[in-house]
């Protein structure tokens, strides 16, 4: 359970980082990121109470928030980081622009897990989506 429960918090900081990477973090239900956001919580099991704790805790700057990300899924399977990337790349081309720090984080996160690219656009394949 604990490793599940990381994923999910991995999962929202992700989400987190992607959808404020460009610079403009929107909080519009009918934004395609936030829409994206709705669709993972859904598809992954993340309650309105999991959510509401994870965005009511004290997020830090960009870069905590990454080194949270590698912590929170450092005891992740593969596959379930490989599902991470993939619901980062769902976020990432919501809005149908890829801004270039938006794939610049991909890439970082992809590298730190040492991820390859084709298995991470596989595996968005089998996501829901917008």
């Amino acid at each position: 359970m604990a490793n599940k429960i990381n994923f999910k918090t991995g999962l929202l900081y992700l989400y987190w980082l992607m959808s404020g990477a460009d610079g403009q973090k929107n909080f519009d239900p009918e934004d395609p990121e936030w829409r994206t956001m709705r669709l993972m919580r859904e598809h992954e099991e993340i309650s309105d109470r999991d959510f509401d704790n994870f965005i009511n805790t004290d997020l830090g700057t960009p870069d905590e928030q990454l080194e949270k990300v590698v912590g929170s899924l450092k005891n992740a399977t593969h596959m379930q980081k490989v599902r991470a990337l993939a619901w980062m790349d769902l976020v990432m081309i919501a809005d149908g622009n890829i801004h270039t720090n938006e794939h610049e984080l991909y890439t970082k996160v992809r590298q730190r897990f040492n991820l390859e690219e084709d298995e991470i656009k596989k595996d968005r394949l089998s996501l829901p989506s917008l």
